[in-house]
């Protein structure tokens, strides 16, 4: 409505509200009346509006809220959750003798460098040494008496239980000669593979046996980190997924790749297993068994989501999400409308909108919580 036509509007409102055809009753023409009257009364207030807005652009002087604007972005929006993980090493092992004897010696310290097959440390011997020696004494017996029968019973003389039992004689002789040969290789405690001794538990002249430990080696194999995640997360992490790792003893965030997922529900945890990969480099070396890391797990991504700083998201007292937005009238000038949101996942930054802002809308940042919708505010 233009300024020129509101004294025209105004004539007609009060003179339909004089009309003779309105007065039926008292009561019927005092509501007429006091509706022409908030007719009036909207159409003043409307006016006065306009004419606000133009003083607003003209008026250089006049004082605004002063406010900052930003867009409302447009990207992929990710949400995660936390858990935490232990290194684990595929060659961290604890060495234990496999047979019984008292430790004859221990060639290696904690820190040493050692390789794949390298002498650690030895049990006494002797008794398998001098089990060797007699065997091999039967055995030349055995050997002799079983060739002197062979001859025989070529010739077609003697009994041939005479030769197989000659034969048997001889052979269960070599038979256990290799098996105590064993028995001797096993006093000799050597690396599985190329690595380093993390700790020495035995001392020379303590008796070994296969449950007790003496070393502890760690190799440079594959390291992983392996972690317990609860059950309702099941259908939502999968191989492959890129995760966030971050080892706060060592102040070193990397990611990494899921690399496994585990199939079986723990029932005291109600957790499955999630291992992710870590790649041999040198950036690595620092990283050692038993590590603990703090793990970023995406459960949930949206591309092309609309989302909004935190921040920006207010409340009412009616528990409504809301927020506001910038509606320009030049370049510095412009009006606060409050947009109700309905919302979907947040993460430490962001939130996602599913809906009540569009991707060209310019949010009101700095100033936010000082403004009112309907608000003439500037920007600076």
């Amino acid at each position: 409505m233009t300024k020129q036509f509101l004294p025209i509007a105004l004539l007609a409102i009060v003179a339909s509200s004089c009309s003779p055809k309105s007065a039926n009753t008292p009561i019927d023409s005092l509501t007429q009346k006091r509706d022409s009257l908030s007719a009036i009364m909207e159409i003043v207030r409307a006016e006065m509006r306009e004419i606000d807005d133009d003083l607003a652009i003209l008026d250089t002087t006049r004082s605004f809220s002063s406010v900052t604007i930003v867009d409302v972005i447009q990207d992929t929006f990710s949400h995660s959750f936390k858990v935490y993980g232990n290194v684990k090493s595929d060659q961290s092992v604890k060495i234990y003798p496999e047979t019984a004897g008292k430790i004859e010696g221990i060639y290696v310290r904690g820190g040493d460098q050692v390789k794949s097959g390298q002498l650690l440390a030895s049990l006494d011997a002797d008794v398998f040494k001098a089990t060797i020696d007699e065997v091999n004494t039967q055995l030349k017996l055995a050997e002799t008496m079983f060739k002197k029968q062979s001859r025989l019973w070529g010739q077609k003389v003697g009994s041939e239980m005479d030769f197989l039992q000659s034969k048997m004689q001889f052979e269960s002789l070599q038979n256990r000669l290799e098996t105590i040969k064993k028995q001797l290789d096993m006093t000799e405690i050597r690396a599985p593979f190329s690595g380093v001794i993390d700790k020495v538990y035995g001392k020379v002249g303590e008796y070994g046996s296969p449950g007790m430990q003496i070393l502890r080696i760690v190799g440079n194999g594959p390291l992983s980190v392996e972690m317990q995640v609860p059950e309702n997360y099941i259908t939502s992490i999968q191989k492959g997924q890129k995760v966030d790792m971050n080892f706060t003893a060592i102040k070193m965030e990397k990611e990494g790749l899921i690399s496994q997922v585990g199939d079986y529900i723990d029932p005291s945890s109600r957790t499955f297993s999630v291992s992710v990969n870590l790649a041999q480099n040198n950036s690595n070396k620092v990283i050692k068994d038993n590590m603990m890391a703090s793990v970023d797990l995406r459960d949930y991504v949206a591309y092309d989501a609309i989302m909004i700083p935190n921040k920006l998201i207010l409340q009412d007292t009616k528990g409504v999400n809301y927020t506001y937005v910038f509606l320009p009238k030049n370049k510095e000038i412009g009006t606060v409308e409050r947009r109700n949101l309905s919302l979907g996942m947040s993460n430490n930054d962001m939130t996602e909108v599913l809906d009540g802002l569009f991707k060209t809308d310019k949010i009101i940042n700095r100033g936010i919580r000082s403004i009112q919708s309907g608000e003439n505010v500037k920007i600076y």
